[in-house]
């Protein structure tokens, strides 16, 4: 079928078509690649001493932790609004329940509009902080709830977590847990804004900061003409990288939202830090790496759709076809007085030179 396109045409009209299909294919690219379903699907895998996300209205989240001590409670947030007190030495200061660590057995509830954060180095203990968000729904919503372990109420052997204050169930609006990992792993689910890994760069601590120690970000994107679903990149992590998944290529806009699975193995095993298996839709990475934001905004681009997307394979020629196809139906009508008024042009030239 091309070849009868080509046949009686001069070649001068063929190369002018082959060159606006030439200088039109940047364009065919992105018509195709914004055909695909978008936007794309992140697949995290990483080992990092820190994990920190805010939780969203409809998130909620429970853990069973063996054994922890509460190093810090507060029932309710401070007044924004209320003037900051400073006193003149330690003394002055009240004493609370909260200042003598309190054990802890049982199930962690994380409520909505939260920030959580999960804290641990090597295979030391694991950290966990929870602090509600100034908002007004505040009160109504607690942060996070504390369910101890009782016994079953028929008097069969076996424990269940709390469910009702009278059974010792606490709500609170900020918590700091300091809990130790025994021979059976802590797992559980958490799902937010926010980021992985931790800012290694400006430590106003006197201690090692936490940091990301590896990991594998793939971007997964679904076939044009079918539900199966294919690799688009692979971005690997680094030693102190802080990664986020974002909604848009704006770096200025608000991270998307993830979801996240994690693991912390015992001391007694070679794992250290916190495993994570993380999931997120969202259309492009940010990884600060070193404080250099390079790598801000990091996205599949069209060559990666093409060289990936079987279905782009054979899209991608037709398409390049059917357009120098019509560039040669357009130029049969223009091209002829497009060479009688070059002709034109190079008489009169000649003309003046004699």
């Amino acid at each position: 079928m091309l070849g009868n396109q080509l046949a009686d045409r001069p070649i001068g009209q063929i190369l002018l078509a082959l060159a606006a299909t030439l200088a039109a294919l940047p364009l065919i690219l992105q018509l195709l690649t914004w055909s695909l379903e978008r936007p794309y699907a992140f697949y995290i895998n990483a080992n990092s001493e820190t994990l920190r996300l805010t939780t969203q209205e409809n998130a909620a989240a429970s853990w069973f932790i063996a054994n922890a001590v509460i190093r810090e409670r507060a029932e309710t947030l401070p007044d924004p609004t209320a003037p900051i007190l400073l006193g003149n030495s330690q003394e002055e200061q009240p004493q609370t329940a909260a200042a003598v660590p309190a054990p802890f057995r049982g199930c962690l509830e994380i409520g909505p509009h939260a920030e959580v954060t999960l804290h641990r180095q090597g295979n030391g203990t694991l950290m966990i902080s929870v602090e509600g968000l100034p908002i007004e729904r505040r009160q109504a919503t607690p942060a996070v709830v504390l369910r101890p372990l009782m016994t079953l109420p028929d008097g069969s052997p076996g424990t269940q977590c709390a469910h009702s204050h009278a059974q010792g169930m606490q709500a609170l609006q900020r918590i700091t847990l300091e809990a130790t990992i025994g021979e059976q792993p802590l797992n559980g689910t958490l799902r937010g804004r926010g980021r992985i890994g931790g800012d290694p760069y400006f430590s106003t601590l006197a201690q090692s900061p936490p940091l990301l120690r590896g990991g594998e970000v793939i971007a997964m994107g679904r076939r044009l003409f079918s539900e199966r679903a294919y690799t688009l990149m692979e971005a690997p992590l680094h030693l102190g990288d802080t990664l986020s998944v974002l909604d848009s290529e704006n770096q200025e806009d608000e991270s998307a939202l993830v979801t996240c699975l994690f693991s912390v193995a015992g001391a007694n095993t070679e794992l250290g830090g916190i495993e994570l298996s993380c999931h997120a839709n969202g259309q492009a990475l940010s990884i600060l790496r070193y404080g250099d934001r390079s790598r801000d905004s990091l996205a599949p681009r069209p060559w990666d759709v093409l060289i990936n997307e079987p279905s782009m394979q054979v899209v991608l020629p037709l398409a390049i076809t059917g357009l120098f196809v019509f560039a040669l139906r357009l130029l049969d009508g223009c091209y002829p007085g497009f060479c009688r008024r070059l002709g034109r042009v190079r008489k009169g030239n000649e003309g003046d030179e004699r």
